[in-house]
């Protein structure tokens, strides 16, 4: 422990992952932290909930191996044993030509997924040896290390590259099928910065992790070490001459020297009070996709399965997954796992029906399993209406600018009242659990530069 900063007090705000990170950094540099969160539970996107017997996560499913600064959390919990690998998952693939498999990690099978021309077989093959050869370069934790790699993907669609640099048909039966399933994004809509600093982490490698006890299980071994305020909404952060004052939703105002902003972006601009111009820059260009889920608790036996659907076709249903009862495991009822295509999403919120997502799927599924609503005994409807950053063209470069701005010190500022508050989250670094850690141990190092640089010297 630093005793230096032992009379230094950090409010953080956001008890997702992010925020949970950046004050257990803090707290293991002895600074005194609080953290609040609006919810009444902790994890954010990073957490399990129940809806009667439905069991499901609330935003995050699965856990990359390459999080650097994850894993170094999952060492200091000693944790280890709560990762539960996964090997070689696939998909089902339905196309207008049939069913084909899709590796969900990219190896030689993938050579052999049908409708690509031979040249894109070949050219495959290349990709797979230039993502192998920029693996150095690239964190998969920050999207923008990319630009390392080439300069353009911030500029260049996803779409775009996989059609320069792999062909049409790898786009249309490989990549869009798993960025619309597992990420509910377009390839359109995204720059390449995502695909290129991750894949070559993911090239070879056969394995995910799932975390045993649910997905919020290291969000609350952090939380049961932090002084945490829960469902307690922060309504503004104001600077003020001696740090920072938090005005809570039940009228109390709470102070400290710093705070840690670590809510999604498209909520911080309204947390911060006069935000300067660098963080209106910033803030102004953050947005979500949304996600819409529905679970259905099934009275009848299912064989595991998960498929994905080829954009175009009819239907409203980008992934449908089939699981097992594992009352073991805390899931007493066969589940059907319903994710809405973008474009289902986007009807649900025309609608007005983003809390009655059944009512756009069920002819579906009904067509789909004889008998599907005599067998169905529960039913939860779950819009995410943030769920994952949209990394657009153009956005890493402000997100490369907003660091170097949070970073300098506070008295090279050219608004230095800005100095007390930092931010952290998945939309300052990558569109993955583990890149919303590193943020937060990101900024958890700034103030803590911050404060080391404050503390006056003592004369010998």
């Amino acid at each position: 422990m630093n005793h230096s900063l032992s009379g230094r007090h950090v409010a953080v705000v956001g008890a997702g992952i992010a925020g949970l990170t950046a004050a257990y950094r803090l707290k293991q540099a002895g600074v005194r932290v609080t953290v609040f969160d609006a919810a009444g539970v902790v994890g954010g996107r990073m957490g399990d909930r129940r809806t009667g017997d439905l069991v499901y996560n609330s935003g995050a499913r699965l856990v990359y191996p390459f999080g650097q600064a994850f894993n170094r959390l999952v060492d200091d919990l000693a944790m280890h044993d709560a990762l539960v690998p996964l090997h070689r998952l696939t998909a089902q693939c339905k196309s207008p030509q049939g069913e084909h498999t899709i590796e969900l990690m990219p190896s030689p099978r993938s050579l052999a997924t049908p409708g690509l021309g031979a040249g894109e077989r070949v050219r495959l093959v290349a990709h797979a040896i230039a993502m192998l050869r920029a693996k150095k370069q690239v964190d998969p934790d920050w999207a923008t290390s990319a630009l390392a790699v080439d300069a353009r993907l911030d500029d260049m669609t996803l779409a775009a590259y996989i059609r320069e640099t792999l062909g049409p048909n790898v786009l249309t039966r490989m990549i869009e099928p798993v960025f619309r399933a597992t990420r509910s994004f377009n390839p359109e809509d995204l720059s390449a910065l995502f695909y290129v600093s991750t894949v070559p982490h993911m090239v070879g490698q056969s394995t995910v992790n799932t975390l045993k006890g649910g997905m919020g299980r290291v969000c609350h071994a952090l939380a049961a070490q932090l002084d945490l305020r829960t469902g307690l909404p922060v309504r503004k952060i104001r600077r003020h001459a001696d740090g920072v004052e938090l005005a809570l939703q039940n009228g109390e105002l709470f102070r400290a020297d710093y705070a840690v902003c670590a809510v999604e972006g498209s909520l911080a601009k309204a947390i911060v009070d006069e935000p300067t111009q660098a963080e209106r820059r910033m803030l102004d260009a953050v947005r979500y996709n949304s996600l819409g889920v529905v679970h259905y608790g099934f009275a009848k036996p299912l064989p595991p399965m998960m498929q994905f659907a080829m954009r175009g076709l009819p239907g409203r249903i980008a992934t449908y997954q089939q699981l097992p009862a594992a009352p073991a495991n805390g899931r007493p009822l066969t589940q059907i796992y319903c994710q809405l295509t973008p474009e289902a999403a986007s009807e649900a919120v025309q609608r007005g029906v983003e809390h009655e997502l059944d009512v756009l799927i069920r002819d579906e599924l009904r067509a789909r399993i004889p008998g599907f609503d005599r067998h169905v005994v529960a039913v939860a409807n779950q819009w995410i209406a943030r769920k994952l950053p949209v990394f657009s063209p153009g956005y890493g470069a402000r997100v490369n600018q907003f660091w170097r701005w949070q970073e300098q010190r506070a008295d090279d500022y050219s608004e230095a009242r800005a100095a007390p508050v930092v931010y952290c989250g998945d939309w300052l670094s990558q569109a993955l659990l583990t890149g919303a850690c590193a943020s937060g141990e990101r900024a958890a190092r700034i103030l803590v530069e911050r404060m080391r640089a404050a503390v006056p010297r003592v004369a010998a």
